[in-house]
């Protein structure tokens, strides 16, 4: 694996806090920066330089209210409005993300980045842990700058010319049997037509390149055989999933909160508490841009 793994890469410094990293290709707790009040300038400044570099920030020891949660999340950008996820009455910005005995955590269970199937996927989240199970649901997340770092050169300048098709009919428009359900599907494309988006993505801040395809919406790369585009995309879904890319988090009973980097990250919660209770609150922020391959990244700055 040729990218840069904590012990080894120049980690930047910080004045405002201290982050500790957590495991080898990303993920770091942040210690010393009271969340819960404004920040200043420069400790916002240094917190997103600080998500841009660890990708994924872990926060402890909180007793954030939702309105606190939300005045945090701001300083990455404007707050992504819309879904259906219920959200709160009280604090609007925040979705409540509950799961009962009865409820289905859905889609999270497969690895995926945020939103890919629409033209502009969302930025960052911020989840905060109000009420966890003691045991089970943990969070996995993966880099994938590091994932397409530790291809072959051959396979990077391959994957650096496709597109692929993000489609969430194809998921989530089916029947309780998996059998296609065509009014479903086409409800949800009134709403989410397919996308397409680049198979490798360049970060809009670093530069690095990133696997951009998964498994809960990618169905198909464009230009190539089917039958290609099937066992590539089969490759790649196990080639991210594979533990020197990732950090995992068992949640503490409350008081934790993660922000992660949609943009060079994927994630999924491990499905395996129910039926425990779980309540999540989540903030989603907005990008301002479509995702961008290698090609058109170059002529933006050209």
């Amino acid at each position: 694996m040729t990218y840069e793994i904590s012990a080894v890469r120049q980690d930047p410094d910080f004045n405002t806090f201290t982050p500790t990293p957590v495991a080898a290709a990303l993920g770091a707790n942040i210690q010393g920066l009271d969340i819960s009040q404004p920040l200043s300038s420069e400790a916002a400044a240094e917190i997103q330089q600080a998500l841009v570099h660890y990708h994924v920030l872990f926060f402890n020891g909180l007793n954030l209210t939702p309105a606190q949660h939300t005045a945090f999340a701001k300083i990455f950008g404007k707050v992504q409005m819309g879904g259906t996820v219920p959200r709160l009455d009280e604090q609007p910005e925040v979705k409540k993300q509950e799961y009962t005995q009865q409820a289905s955590v859905g889609g999270d269970i497969n690895m995926h980045a945020d939103d890919t199937f629409k033209d502009i996927p969302s930025k960052c989240s911020l989840l905060y842990g109000v009420d966890m199970p003691p045991a089970g649901g943990d969070t996995i997340w993966i880099n994938t700058e590091a994932a397409y770092a530790a291809l072959s050169k051959g396979m990077q300048q391959m994957l650096d010319e496709l597109t692929a098709i993000h489609d969430l009919a194809a998921r989530f428009g089916l029947n309780s049997w998996g059998n296609p359900d065509h009014k479903m599907r086409q409800k949800i494309e009134e709403h989410y037509p397919p996308v397409m988006h680049p198979v490798i993505k360049v970060h809009p801040e670093s530069g690095r390149k990133s696997i951009y395809v998964n498994e809960m919406v990618t169905t198909r790369i464009n230009d190539i055989p089917e039958d290609e585009s099937t066992l590539l995309l089969e490759f790649l879904f196990k080639h991210l999933t594979k533990p020197d890319f990732q950090v995992r988090l068992h949640w503490p009973k409350t008081g934790t909160l993660v922000v992660w980097d949609n943009r060079s990250t994927q994630h999924q919660v491990l499905a395996d508490f129910q039926p425990q209770y779980r309540l999540n609150h989540r903030v989603a922020i907005e990008d301002t841009e479509k995702p961008k391959g290698p090609a058109e990244a170059l002529k933006s700055v050209a």
